[in-house]
């Protein structure tokens, strides 16, 4: 959520100069929010697969992976400048695909891996664990996103003047969420193993 929210941020921004128009800019998000829920559809189906055949590992680092790819691109177009209507729409494009595409996978893959990683856990170690991600993580992640994009906004201005910034933790969350997710599924699976040795006795 920290991630997405950094990025999504700084794309709103330039869709609301390349639309400045209040009308215009809604019709924009609502064609974007039907494209999400279309494809969000679209990619669960095939992700269940993706899961099967590739294993949990691949699931939960999919999101992350897509997001740092993406955002070059985008972020490329913001730090070479935005000023001229052709160059702010390449930049919405981009920032448009992946905001996309960062939304479909995090829902359609990693979602259903997070829900999976508590599968293998007791009943006690299942309720500590949704609370601490549901609970703390959740609002933890987005209200110190929430202070901190408050805080460059303060020293840069806006948004946007904060691009290397905002790529530079972008990227930090981005690593350190990869990192967790690769030492997590070591973990899944020892506790998968051991669940299945378990029942086979």
């Amino acid at each position: 959520g920290l991630s997405i929210n950094f990025t999504e941020i700084m794309w709103k921004s330039l869709v609301k100069r390349q639309y400045p128009d209040p009308l215009d800019y809604q019709r924009f998000m609502g064609n974007f929010s039907s494209a999400v829920g279309l494809s969000t559809c679209i990619i669960i189906f095939f992700g269940v697969h993706v899961i099967r055949l590739l294993g949990w590992r691949v699931g939960a680092m999919a999101t992350p992976a897509i997001m740092a790819l993406l955002s070059m691109p985008f972020f490329g177009c913001i730090l070479t400048g935005v000023e001229s209507p052709a160059l702010l729409k390449t930049a919405v494009i981009f920032g448009t695909i992946q905001s996309l595409l960062s939304k479909t996978s995090k829902y359609a893959l990693f979602d259903p891996t997070t829900q999976m990683a508590y599968i293998p856990l007791d009943d006690e170690s299942k309720v500590k664990g949704k609370a601490a991600i549901d609970v703390l993580g959740s609002r933890i992640g987005k209200s110190g996103g929430s202070l901190i994009q408050q805080g460059l906004v303060f020293m840069f201005g806006n948004i946007l003047n904060a691009a290397p910034v905002v790529a530079g933790i972008f990227y930090s969350v981005l690593f350190g969420w990869m990192a967790a997710a690769s030492r997590l599924s070591g973990l899944f699976q020892a506790k998968t193993e051991m669940a299945k040795a378990e029942k086979a006795e």
